[in-house]
């Protein structure tokens, strides 16, 4: 007779020995009791069984109502792979251009003509600026492309109208605009004076921002007439001058997305030459080192010019983690120096406006934001701290709590460091809030990028068992695009 492993039910409860025959145990058949068999059974807590009873004293149940939506983020087999691998796949072509440009169609005055459309409805002063005040830049370019009919004029003129056909979907007239603008910029650099210049430098940025949202040219379009604008700023500013009006507010606008570049192509995987020659040269400041102003607060930039150029020495000493010099003293010493500069820096607002109104608070909480991020990513990238840090985690508690007292923010690059420093559910929830509405504002550009690269982020920290280098994670993100993105 065949023998079963387990007891019959009988000896089971028992808790005596079973000789284990089948189909009936033998002790059972002995002693004249049913054996209850081998097999599965349903089993009840016995009455007065406290340690396995399914009754409560509660008779009245609160279920918690889910105030929100959840909000899921997908994974697909590609971010699997790229978790694997430390390397994800290009954006393509389709969703990155669906990513940059979102079509405003309703608008049709702009369709007739792109400098007829009021700046508030205009695509181009939303795209070279995420300032509140972005009128103010999008005027004075409007104004210098219409101050005469000279080539630096011609060539402003000929790029904004570029810039807005290609976002009306119009390819082949942006492209012609496009072409025309080039043609005048060469023309006018072989004759240039210097009270050109500013128009040259604004043309060229114009164009820059064109070529990175162009996808039928060169990956290497947009560094060309980036380091022609940066080429026309040192040949016409000094290092220790001091510039005001239109002059500082072009100068100022270079020097942000000089930044912001230096700081993408510092993550960006496949750097060429002139990648790493664009971002180590001089950099164009409106302010000199000693002056008072570079503590306060520029609309365009959205923090005071003396943070912006400490973010810009913070991504210098940013090294790769095999390199020799990484954590050296004299390492250490220059990001203690930068940690101390950045903590104990105070920015102030212009007393021209009323500093008690909403946009104000807007402004001072937002380059407060700029300051944190700046010392986390210090702390994170060039002085290697984990993320679990004494010295980080208040800093990051105390960004997510500045979070809470925005409605929106249009500075993608300090929303975009925060969010990869986030802890809990409850942090993502607060970034994707914010996104949400500064989205609503700005549906264009940068703030669409950091929309898609903040949630892949987020996926390869889940799909990870512990937490993944930031400097990987910076590269795997920011190089998945075409050219290296601008966070401005």
């Amino acid at each position: 007779m065949s023998q079963t492993q387990k007891r019959c039910w009988n000896c089971r409860q028992q808790k005596i020995a079973c000789d284990k025959t089948l189909p009936h145990c033998r002790n059972c058949v002995k002693k004249g009791r049913q054996c209850l068999g081998y097999g599965l059974k349903l089993s009840w807590p016995r009455k007065g069984d406290q340690r396995r009873s399914a009754s409560l004293q509660k008779e009245h149940f609160i279920i918690p109502i889910r105030t929100k939506d959840p909000i899921f983020i997908n994974a697909t087999s590609d971010d699997v792979k790229g978790s694997q691998e430390d390397t994800l796949a290009r954006y393509d072509e389709t969703s990155f251009g669906e990513v940059w440009l979102t079509r405003q169609p309703n608008f049709n005055m702009a369709r007739l003509d792109p400098f007829l459309a009021s700046h508030t409805f205009s695509p181009v002063a939303r795209l070279v600026s995420s300032s509140q005040s972005c009128d103010e830049l999008y005027g004075l370019l409007v104004r210098m492309s219409f101050q005469d009919d000279s080539l630096p004029s011609l060539a402003s003129r000929y790029a904004i109208s570029a810039l807005s056909y290609q976002h009306l979907a119009m390819d082949k007239t942006a492209v012609m605009h496009q072409t025309r603008a080039i043609r005048a910029l060469q023309s006018a650099i072989e004759t240039a004076v210097p009270s050109e210049c500013m128009q040259l430098m604004a043309a060229s940025m114009l164009l820059n921002i064109y070529e990175t949202l162009n996808f039928d040219t060169s990956d290497l379009s947009w560094s060309i007439f980036f380091c022609g604008t940066k080429r026309i700023a040192n040949y016409v500013t000094k290092t220790d001058d001091t510039y005001f009006g239109d002059e500082a507010l072009i100068i100022d606008w270079v020097f942000y997305h000089d930044v912001m570049y230096k700081f993408s192509i510092r993550h960006w995987i496949e750097k060429n030459k002139d990648q790493i020659m664009l971002a180590s040269q001089r950099k164009v400041l409106s302010k000199a080192v000693f002056s008072p102003e570079r503590q306060t607060i520029v609309p365009i930039l959205g923090c005071s010019l003396e943070l912006l150029d400490l973010l810009c020495q913070a991504i210098d000493a940013v090294y790769e983690p095999g390199d020799p010099d990484y954590q050296s003293e004299a390492h250490l010493k220059l990001v203690r120096s930068l940690e101390i500069r950045l903590k104990y820096l105070q920015q102030r607002q212009s007393t021209v406006a009323p500093l008690d109104g909403p946009e104000m608070r807007q402004e001072a909480i937002v380059a407060e934001l700029y300051r944190l991020a700046a010392i986390i990513y210090l702390l994170r990238m060039a002085k290697g701290e984990p993320d679990n840090s004494k010295s980080v985690i208040p800093l990051v508690d105390q960004a997510y709590e500045l979070l809470d007292q925005l409605v929106y923010c249009e500075r993608p690059w300090p929303l975009f460091v925060i969010a990869l420093e986030a802890r809990s559910e409850e942090h993502r929830m607060r970034m994707l809030r914010v996104l949400e509405k500064s989205l609503e504002r700005r549906p264009l550009g940068p703030m669409r990028l950091v929309n898609k690269m903040i949630p892949d982020a987020w996926t390869q920290q889940d799909l990870r068992e512990s937490s993944i280098d930031p400097f990987t994670l910076y590269g795997m993100i920011i190089s998945r695009h075409r050219v290296p993105p601008c966070f401005t």
